[in-house]
């Protein structure tokens, strides 16, 4: 007679708990072992502009960890250094882009003085993008300088275009900000509101769409189904991070390669010298203009445009009453909120308005002197320290177009606010 085995109930849910137990376990050392790599790399594939380093955390994370990284987050202005721009056929622009050995991530390539910078920048970035890129770093903000740069450009128009922000999302970002813990509820809903304005970045992903419905929904129940939603949404977080961790990894694998160690080349800068011959450079280069502009640039598009816009006399009533109704204020104070409950330490950079050429479109120096006073009263109650160069509105050599992108002059004015700022001289 044959005995019987007798299979232990349940069998099957022990099975299936073993299995979770074996994936957790894979995860937890898969994600260690990438943060690892991250750490090792990260200095090398900061300067590279991956399109991970924007979409993905991972290696903003590992940024944050590096003693001599300075994390920038900002937009074209930390990108565009010198520019030459041509026009094609019809209304359309062609914008050409050439380094400069005065643009911050050439200036500090070789740790000159003991940090370089990693700069999350993308072009068309505007804040709603970047408080979500800041919420994701999550706990490793705490206690971190980090750099928040932008133009007076950004606040200019009524608020960023769908096209625009769906360029610069991520659904990772996203995830990070709306199921948050470390954040209070109230910067939660003050960002579900803007994201929600924008619904066809939230359809992808049903279950942020649903987080963010029930965060600016009006009804009593909201707060508690969003309170029910808020572990799977940790999840869909954790899951998009893990893709993220393997991007990276990928990259590194695929590029065998790739050295880890950075050339360091320490010197001593004397500023004003730096100063000196930035202005002589872009003196030989814009010379053919009297507001700064590049030879070509003024050529082939800023002739025309800064002839029409004279003939329109003052542009001061509609330039404040832009400023005044622009959305992006409410985005701007978003940001702030996040870095202060984040408790970060961060440096609010602000490029000057063109002072030259806005002067030549109709804005009188009253009606900047609008912008610099809005942005200080906006930035006063979170105590953070703020550098507008206001005081170098009117340098010729300052910035190269009416969007405040840096000329070599300037270049080095944000250079020395951003090695003051790494070294503590700027509080």
């Amino acid at each position: 007679m044959e005995d019987k085995v007798i299979k232990p109930k349940h069998s099957h849910l022990i099975s299936a708990m073993v299995a979770i137990l074996l994936a957790l376990g894979v995860s937890a050392f898969g994600t260690v072992y990438a943060q690892s790599l991250e750490d090792k790399y990260v200095r090398v594939l900061a300067p590279l502009m991956l399109a991970q380093s924007n979409a993905g955390s991972a290696l903003q994370q590992a940024g944050f960890q590096q003693p001599d990284l300075l994390m920038v987050y900002g937009s074209s202005e930390m990108l565009v250094e010198d520019v030459t721009m041509t026009l094609t056929y019809g209304t359309s622009t062609k914008i050409l882009f050439e380094s400069s050995p005065y643009g911050a991530s050439q200036f500090f390539k070789y740790y000159p003085t003991g940090f370089n910078v990693y700069e999350i920048a993308k072009g068309g970035a505007y804040s709603l993008d970047i408080a979500q890129d800041l919420a994701a770093i999550g706990p490793e903000l705490r206690g971190k300088k980090v750099v928040f740069s932008f133009t007076p450009s950004m606040f200019n128009e009524p608020e960023v275009t769908p096209v625009a922000y769906a360029a610069d999302f991520s659904l990772l970002h996203a995830n990070a900000l709306i199921f948050d813990t470390h954040l209070s509820f109230e910067t939660k809903q003050i960002a579900a509101q803007r994201m929600n304005d924008y619904p066809d970045t939230l359809k992808p992903d049903s279950v942020l769409q649903f987080g963010v419905q029930q965060l600016t929904c009006r009804c009593w129940y909201g707060s508690y189904l969003y309170d029910l939603t808020v572990p799977i949404g940790q999840l869909d977080t954790e899951i998009i991070r893990l893709q993220d961790h393997w991007a990276v990894m990928n990259y590194v694998w695929s590029h065998p390669n790739l050295n880890p160690q950075v050339m360091r080349k320490p010197e001593q800068i004397s500023w004003s010298r730096e100063i000196s011959q930035a202005v002589t450079s872009a003196k030989m280069d814009s010379n053919n203009n009297p507001y700064g502009i590049p030879n070509d640039s003024w050529n082939a598009y800023f002739s025309k445009i800064l002839v029409r816009h004279k003939k329109l006399g003052s542009a001061d009533a509609g330039f404040v009453q832009r400023l005044n109704d622009s959305k992006e204020w409410a985005d701007f104070d978003l940001v702030l909120r996040i870095l202060k409950e984040m408790g970060a330490q961060p440096i609010i950079l602000s490029r000057p308005i063109d002072g030259p050429i806005w002067s030549a479109m109709g804005l009188s120096p009253l009606g900047r002197q609008a912008y610099y006073i809005k942005l200080q009263n906006a930035v006063l109650p979170y105590g953070f320290p703020s550098v507008d160069f206001a005081n170098h509105d009117g340098d010729r050599y300052f910035s190269i177009d009416p969007g405040s992108h840096t000329n070599r002059e300037g270049w080095v004015y944000v250079d020395d606010t951003l090695d003051a700022f790494f070294h503590g001289g700027v509080r």
